[in-house]
């Protein structure tokens, strides 16, 4: 496929149309660099045929750009940024003008509204309409498109659920698909306006990955989150806080409840450029449930993905079985809920590993690891 460049809606259509072909979308405003190439690369990797074409869009959104905020300055090199694309894998590049995107100008069409609960916090606090004009110009975008999957990423986490929420919302038929934050080998999130950092500039702002990846470490050992520590750091290095919170990851309000799924989530000034960042914290490590139907393969597939990821396997059949194995061998009734009642008060079931032996299953001190596979519990 001969890699193509489009301005207008009218050759982009042209050829879309010539080409047949489901439309993986990855939008962008420009200044491409290895975060943007990763999700070209998920997308290539993620692609289900060859019928299928990854189209890059770059415009820089001037909705989304509050009063003194930096549209003009913003990076625009359409070669860079195309040389990049192709070579993470993309087939295409629209780099439409922005009479192509709203012609007429923003004021001849619907405007979305992103609901204050969101848009109120964190980024949007401080930048008023800004996640409007985002979510606008993704409507406007996927119109145009029409793409069968949406690739985005999750360094700005927030404009990430609303766009989900709004699609949601409008009943969009496109998939949503996100990746991590993309980091270089000093663990500073990829951005495009970090060209604007100077050298100085970039050794003070280093210490903002820095110090979220200590407090996830700290946090990993004690359960606890210093946010006066991290402040410190961050003015001793001048950078000015902007935000500094917990928040629940979905409603994006600040909580104190660190007993389950929650996001750190900073924006800081160092100098005149604006950085965010965030990481996950979580008490504990994630359930995974894995379902389907008898032979298909469950138990397989689970205990390869718990060993991979050092978890732990629970099969719940198993717990089952081992339930019926103690009952057959007590010989009590099935039907009789008060006796299976009383028999499984006084009953303890555990699941032992090693890295020597699968998995064995104990009920009250018995292995039954070989017995609950018998033909009758199967049967009962």
């Amino acid at each position: 496929m001969v890699r193509k460049i489009f301005q207008t809606n009218a050759e982009l259509k042209d050829w879309l149309s010539e080409q047949n072909s489901a439309i993986i979308f990855i939008p962008t405003m420009g200044g491409l660099h290895p975060g943007h190439q990763y999700l070209i690369q998920k997308a290539k990797e993620r692609k289900t045929n060859t019928n299928q074409i990854i189209l890059v869009s770059i415009f820089v959104n001037p909705l989304q750009f509050s009063k003194g905020e930096d549209f003009k300055k913003y990076p625009r090199n359409i070669n860079r940024d195309a040389e990049l694309a192709f070579s993470a894998g993309a087939d295409a590049i629209w780099a439409p003008d922005y009479d192509e995107v709203f012609p007429g100008g923003a004021d001849s069409h619907f405007k979305i509204e992103v609901p204050k609960t969101l848009h109120n916090q964190l980024c949007g606090a401080e930048r008023k309409g800004h996640f409007d004009g985002v979510a606008t110009v993704i409507i406007r975008l996927i119109k145009i498109i029409q793409p069968k999957k949406l690739i985005l990423g999750e360094k700005d986490w927030q404009q990430l659920i609303i766009i989900r929420k709004l699609f949601q919302e409008l009943s969009i038929p496109v998939k949503i698909e996100s990746y991590s934050t993309q980091r270089d080998q000093s663990g500073f999130a990829y951005s495009s306006r970090n060209s604007y950092l100077s050298d100085s500039e970039r050794v003070n702002a280093q210490s903002l990955p820095n110090a979220i990846k200590e407090a996830k470490t700290e946090f990993d050992k004690r359960k606890v989150i210093n946010l006066t520590k991290i402040a410190s750091i961050f003015k001793e290095n001048n950078l000015k806080i902007e935000y500094l919170k917990i928040v629940d990851p979905f409603s994006l309000k600040e909580t104190e409840n660190i007993n389950r799924l929650c996001l750190l989530a900073v924006a800081v000034k160092c100098g005149s450029t604006r950085l965010i960042d965030h990481t996950f914290l979580m008490q504990r490590k994630p359930i995974i449930a894995i379902d389907g139907p008898a032979g298909a393969g469950k138990s397989t597939v689970t205990k390869a993905f718990a060993k991979k990821l050092g978890f732990i396997y629970l099969d719940t059949g198993a717990m089952y079985r081992a339930v019926t194995w103690l009952i057959i061998s007590n010989s009590i009734d099935p039907n009789d809920q008060a006796e299976i009642k009383n028999i499984l008060q006084d009953s303890k079931l555990e699941f032992k590993t090693s890295s020597f032996v699968e998995q064995e299953i104990f009920i009250t001190n018995i292995d039954v690891t070989e017995k609950i596979r018998s033909p009758k519990v199967t049967s009962m």
